[in-house]
């Protein structure tokens, strides 16, 4: 009798924990992934900590952009005067244009915070390069004035800044200046393929002359 028991007993052991063990696999289907000690950064390569802080920095300056944008870009219009030409039509120049671009300004750096997506963003500074190369815009002009807007909203937000909204603009200019510099090189690529093309056509017309 004792012995019956005995075997009833380790088979009921036996089965509940091979129950006990499919139902884990069924909780725990895949491998957990490997624990990374440091900064998370998102697919824009900002760490995680470096956008909520740009993000809340903006917040604080929405309210304030139309005027926040005028004091930066007119004292970048005083020490670059010349850059008030891309303004002029037809030899006058277009006041609804230059006051306006410095709130475009303002909101476009605030889309481009905003961005999630590494496609998008790229498309928006080629779109925004585009356009101001078509106006015959210095490049340099328009990493001047990102780097001035930095230096301005730093200075605003003296008294709350962080290390994370320092460390989130720094790397926002990096983005600006490695997508000029990318496109500069692109300029400079096809300038000098054409005028190595056009050699190489003037010489085929003189060797042909010669002939």
């Amino acid at each position: 009798m004792s012995k019956s028991f005995s075997k009833i007993s380790i088979g009921s052991t036996h089965s509940s924990a091979e129950g006990t063990q499919v139902e884990v696999e069924q909780i725990f289907p895949k491998k957990l992934a490997e624990f990374k000690v440091g900064p998370i950064y998102d697919d824009m390569g900002f760490t995680l900590n470096e956008r909520l802080a740009l993000r809340q920095a903006w917040r604080v300056i929405k309210p304030f952009e139309r005027r926040y944008g005028k004091e930066i870009y007119f004292a970048f219009l005083m020490e670059h005067y010349k850059s008030f030409e891309n303004f002029r039509r037809s030899g006058r120049l277009d006041l609804h244009s230059l006051h306006s671009h410095s709130l475009s300004f303002m909101r476009f750096i605030s889309a481009v915070i905003e961005q999630k997506d590494p496609v998008a963003f790229h498309a928006m500074l080629s779109d925004m390069y585009s356009l101001h190369c078509r106006a015959n815009v210095n490049p340099d002009y328009m990493e001047i004035i990102v780097k001035a807007l930095i230096s301005y909203i730093l200075d605003k937000l003296k008294d709350v800044c962080s290390a994370s909204l320092e460390s989130g603009f720094q790397r926002l200019f990096d983005k600006f200046h490695a997508f000029y510099d990318e496109e500069t090189n692109k300029g400079l690529s096809f300038v000098f393929r054409r005028s190595e093309s056009q050699e190489n056509y003037r010489e085929s017309a003189d060797t042909a002359k010669s002939q």
